[in-house]
């Protein structure tokens, strides 16, 4: 049950994860506590509208997770498609973006081209990324449901196989029976679908075409050698095919012997001639389109047309590309598997052995699944792993065929040699895995398989992305903690890895990828929560949540707090509360605080755990409870030197600190964040005192006065009471004077509130009791300050204004009223003994009773004398047999310093009684207290 909030919290439970619109600047460095807005920020930094968008979405699918688990699976996968899709057309946008945006940059006159080229750089950095991003959910989309057991294909029902079928059948069926195909196809189809995001590919060859020197022309093949065959014709009066192997025909050639004398596609290697130069490149440039359209995935449609273009349609009809994202394109009835099977070796021949360049044995390497011809001509990372992957499914198909193709296509596969890429990787089951070392190790992509992004891609398809995140986190607690330990993300007790240091991890500041990795981490423990079978340790867990942890002191610099306690409830365990609380604490607005407490409601998240465990973590973090007490050579509020006649010994003024530097050490601020979120909600009466108490203790000791003020003046032992109880007590004051107490220990206490102490009234009363007499001892110093400063007036301007004197006045009787707790029995009365009361008795009860003489020797001097008799009655009071004040006097030996301003104080009133001035007639206190001034009137002889 949700714990009961302040009535002016919000009872709508919706909210909104848009991000603000406006925010101060303040800078790196924060404002003093008592100048920082409402809420306070300690560094803005800028978060693009993806932020928003993934924690909509986040919240959308997955805060309320129902139905079966292969619903929830579901569920999980549909935020999977809505990452992708919003990533994919923000990568498009940018690259559509790009051009524009440095066109009108270089319209401007005062634009260098140094700037320029800086932008040009920024600008494809950030395109990149978004790139790489789209890719990553991309591939996650299609590996995440293979890995847990959301296979579309794996669960197509099983068929009888009739005598004769199509390509796409046995295709098919080859997909049911092999559950590493259907991998190694989704990861084809990745690349491919990367690939495919590039430029067009009339963009890649244009280098190519360009050295054709044929212009826009695309059309009629090898424009220059014919033109050259048909010079060498006209000059010689030659009909029908040159033959190069006539006599005089080597002589007569007017360029060179060696070019091709037919136009055929065979005649360079038939004849082992040349093409004209320009023609080789334009050679090449086909050859390479055909090899980009392969990589891209292209339909054997698209590779028609584009080679009709080009007036080479031979070349799209020996092309033959897997049937990999449109199963019915050019699918082949009454499909003869052992055609397959000896037109793949017949393309592996002529990788290996024919071919005129690089390209087209390329792309007769795809064709036959190898990987030799293929690496010459592959440029990046995904290059290199596409190679590999083709190889490896054309050859599993291939297995398929001959297998189930009869003894025909057996003797082919015998007769005729083809590159088994199976055998030459080893494992099936560990390929992944084996080929991205790989690619971390080759010298040709090293640095790309290196880079975070890749690294990332690289852990989802070697099925090690638990490893990648784990080590991911830990990198992020090596980094957080190089200079001292971090709170937000501290160490984990797991053995570090030796490439952890490796590039290939992403760091703080990179805030982007850190909103990537979060959700990706997300899901992958959601999926494996779902997984009956997949556990991760704690250890483990703990170095992960690094990544949400960091990604959640993020969103807390960009000022936006709605979205933190969604991240939160991601988190496991205590570290929940850990990372709401430090995320939070700077919420200075009351209203801002009851909005988040409305969203850890609707996310499930226990409010009462929240405000419980915050006090503890921010207290822990000081260790306060093994604090020494400081303040037993710290406490000095009196000045040295002797008491003078008017103002007995002189008070420090401002012995709190300055009052225009309202500051606080930051973890003093922490504390008493922490405490004003308790109050917010109506229960944990036995908490709130225990930490209040806790937190008194800690200023105290550490005489941090500006602190307990604080705390005595934003959570009042009075508003406790109240709010937690329910009980009235105290007067309609500010503060409710010091009376509540004695209106509270003569309450009838609630049944509900008893037995949080077992039904024993005395320790409820006991508790609060020694919550009032800390409050009281704070007051009451507050009290002297303030009459110590005006005192301090009273002495530089001898005209004191009225004013100055009501105040005081008013000053007077609070530290009176204020230090009566002190004065009888302050802290001797405990649930169980504790030294720090002890120790705080000794520190403070000497110096402010003291002040108390002192201010009450100004109030005599310059208010009324009375307040000289009240002194007096004070050394009555402090002389009593057992008295625990003088018992304190004794310890610290100052009975001499006390009994020296007990006599000051009389000298004065002894010296003022006998001025005429001071003969009037008796008040009422006078009267009731049985006091007389004629006793210290001394009259001249």
């Amino acid at each position: 049950m949700a714990p009961t909030v302040d009535p002016s919290v919000t009872s709508d439970a919706s909210f909104s994860f848009a991000s603000k619109s406006e925010s101060p600047d303040l800078g790196l460095i924060p404002p003093p506590m008592a100048q920082q807005p409402s809420s306070y920020r300690q560094t803005v930094i800028r978060a693009g509208d993806e932020v928003e968008f993934f924690s909509g979405e986040l919240d959308r699918h997955l805060t309320d997770l129902n139905g079966t688990t292969e619903e929830k699976r579901a569920q999980v996968f549909q935020l999977i498609d809505s990452y992708h899709a919003y990533s994919r057309k923000r990568a498009d946008r940018l690259r559509e973006r790009q051009p524009r945006k440095l066109t009108l940059r270089e319209n401007e006159m005062d634009i260098d081209d140094n700037e320029i080229d800086d932008l040009a750089v920024n600008f494809d950095e950030e395109y990149r990324k978004a790139e790489e991003e789209a890719q990553t959910w991309d591939l996650l989309r299609r590996m995440l449901p293979l890995e847990y057991g959301q296979d579309e294909t794996s669960q197509l029902k099983q068929h009888t196989k009739p005598s004769l079928q199509s390509r796409n059948q046995w295709w098919n069926d080859f997909m049911l029976s092999d559950s590493l195909a259907r991998e190694q196809k989704v990861v084809l189809e990745w690349l491919q679908s990367s690939a495919s995001q590039g430029p067009p590919v009339d963009d890649v060859v244009s280098h190519l075409q360009e050295s054709a020197e044929r212009g826009d022309i695309l059309a009629h093949g090898w424009l220059h050698t014919r033109t050259k065959i048909k010079l060498q014709k006209s000059v010689n009066g030659y009909q029908g095919s040159l033959d190069p192997r006539a006599s005089g025909f080597a002589e007569s050639h007017l360029s060179s012997n060696t070019l091709v004398t037919q136009l055929d596609p065979d005649a360079i290697t038939r004849q082992a001639r040349k093409l004209e130069t320009q023609d080789d490149f334009f050679e090449r440039a086909i050859w390479l389109g055909c090899f980009e359209m392969l990589r891209r995935g292209f339909s054997m449609a698209e590779i028609r047309d584009w080679c009709s273009m080009r007036t080479e349609l031979w070349r799209a009809a020996s092309l033959t590309p897997l049937p990999l994202a449109n199963p019915e394109d050019e699918d082949q009835p009454d499909f003869d598997p052992r055609s397959l099977v000896l037109w793949r070796r017949m393309c592996f021949s002529t990788a290996r052995d024919g071919g005129t360049s690089d390209y087209d044995r390329a792309v007769y390497g795809l064709l036959a699944g190898d990987i030799a011809s293929v690496e010459k001509v592959c440029e990046t990372w995904d290059d290199l792993l596409f190679a590999h992957y083709n190889a490896l499914l054309r050859t599993r198909f291939d297995s398929y065929l001959v297998k189930h193709g009869g003894d025909e296509a057996a003797r082919i596969a015998q007769q005729f040699p083809a590159f088994n890429a199976v055998l030459h990787h080893g494992d099936p089951h560990s390929v992944g895995k084996r080929l991205v070392t790989l690619l971390e190790t080759d010298l040709r992509t090293s640095n790309e398989a290196t880079r975070p992004s890749k690294a990332l891609q690289g852990a989802i398809i070697a099925h090690e992305l638990g490893r990648y995140l784990t080590n991911q986190g830990l990198v992020l607690a090596k980094h957080a903690n190089q200079r001292s330990k971090s709170n937000l993300i501290p160490p984990v007790d797991l053995q570090v890895p030796d490439d952890l240091t490796h590039p290939k991890y992403f760091n703080l500041s990179d805030h982007s990828s850190l909103r990537v990795l979060s959700h990706v981490l997300i899901i992958f423990t959601t999926l494996n929560r779902l997984s009956e079978t997949r556990t991760i340790s704690d250890a483990h867990q703990e170095a992960m949540e690094n990544i949400i942890a960091a990604y959640i002191s993020f969103l807390r610099l960009a000022n936006l707090e709605e979205m933190i306690p969604l991240y939160c409830s991601k988190l496991h365990g205590q570290r929940v509360y850990e990372a709401l609380s430090r995320n939070l604490i700077h919420i200075l607005d009351n209203g801002t605080r009851r909005v988040q407490i409305s969203i850890m409601n609707r996310l499930g998240i226990s409010v009462s755990e929240f405000v419980k465990r915050q006090p503890e973590i921010f207290l822990s973090d000081v260790h306060d409870l093994l604090q020494p007490c400081e303040a037993k050579r710290k406490f000095k509020v009196l000045e040295d030197g002797p008491a003078t006649l008017k103002y007995g010994r002189i008070v420090k003024p401002d012995f709190f600190g300055d009052d225009e530097a309202e500051e606080f050490d930051q973890e003093e601020g922490h504390i008493l964040c922490s405490l004003e979120w308790l109050m917010l909600i109506d229960d944990l009466f036995v908490e709130t005192c225990t930490y209040v108490i806790r937190a008194y203790k800690y200023f105290l000791k550490r005489t941090r006065l500006r602190a307990a003020r604080a705390l005595s003046q934003r959570v009042p032992g009075r508003e406790i009471i109240r709010r937690k109880t329910g009980i009235l007590v105290g007067g309609e004051g500010d503060d409710g004077g010091v009376e509540w107490f004695a209106d509270f220990a003569a309450s009838e206490l609630p049944e509900e509130l008893l037995a949080l102490y077992a039904g024993d009234k005395e320790a409820v009363i006991t508790q609060v009791r020694n919550m009032w007499e800390l409050e009281c001892l704070v007051k009451a110093l507050d009290s002297m300050e303030t009459l110590s400063s005006l005192a301090g007036l009273a002495r530089e301007d001898s005209t004191n204004s009225r004013e100055l004197w009501q105040h005081t006045n008013k000053e007077v009787r609070a530290a009176k009223a204020y230090m009566q707790p002190v004065l009888k029995g302050w802290l001797l009365e405990t649930i169980q003994p504790d030294p720090d009361f002890q120790a705080l008795r000794e520190a403070y009860i000497p110096e402010t009773v003291l002040a108390l003489v002192s201010s009450l020797h100004f109030a005599g001097a310059t208010l009324s004398r009375d307040y000289f008799l009240e002194c007096m009655e004070l050394a009555a009071v402090v002389a009593e047999k057992a008295s625990a004040v003088s018992q304190e006097f004794v310890k610290s030996g100052r009975i001499k310093e006390l009994v020296e301003a007990y006599a000051s104080c009389s000298k004065a009133l002894a010296i003022f009684a006998s001025e005429k001035k001071a003969i009037s007639k008796e008040t009422k206190k006078i009267r009731e207290h049985g006091w007389s001034r004629e006793l210290w009137s001394v009259k001249p002889q």
